[in-house]
């Protein structure tokens, strides 16, 4: 943890609303595509948001810096959202459009046909991913639209390393196999 993110960590234990409004700003982006990863429902996940800043905010004063703070927040945030998903007892597929990182290239072809290909792919996707145990698709977020390490998501996810690479290893073989089982019907066709 750098100087500066233990003072603002310190000041927002010391009751500071601006450093909460701070730590907010810097993660809240983050916060949400973890939530969105469980959910999949864009106000569901923005109301997990808030109710993660919210549990942020009563327990920061517990935070003893053993563990860097991302990692408390994101762990934070993946319990709130499988607890959010729990109680809502169903499960939300939203568009990809929504997580950052998922977005097509700006040098994607305009024409009709390429946009019709690139919405068949992402709904391809969508479904994919869904079919994933959320283990497996958090992994996939964390690794693929975050970019943590492997040491970072261990200790987010609270699992070992080796769990982790089994994880993304099984999610990545089963996006593949739907992904060529997809390409094999189209050729078909």
């Amino acid at each position: 943890m750098n100087h500066v993110e233990m003072e603002l960590i310190s000041r927002c234990q010391q009751g500071d609303p601006d450093a909460l409004k701070e730590i907010f700003d810097q993660y809240h982006k983050k916060v949400y595509r973890i939530a969105y990863g469980v959910v999949r429902q864009r106000e569901e996940a923005l109301d997990i948001v808030q109710e993660v800043f919210i549990k942020l905010y009563r327990s920061i004063r517990n935070f003893k810096g053993q563990s860097k703070f991302y990692t408390y927040l994101y762990r934070m945030a993946i319990n709130t959202a499988i607890d959010h998903a729990r109680k809502m007892g169903r499960s939300h597929f939203s568009s990809l459009d929504e997580i950052e990182g998922f977005q097509p290239s700006d040098g994607v072809e305009k024409r009709p046909d390429s946009i019709l290909l690139r919405k068949e792919l992402e709904e391809r996707v969508k479904t994919s991913l869904e079919k994933l145990p959320t283990d497996q698709r958090m992994a996939l977020i964390f690794r693929e639209v975050e970019g943590l390490s492997y040491q970072e998501m261990a200790e987010t996810m609270g699992c070992s390393i080796g769990t982790v690479m089994s994880r993304l290893h099984y999610a990545r073989k089963r996006i593949q196999k739907l992904l060529k089982d997809y390409v094999k019907e189209e050729k078909r066709e």
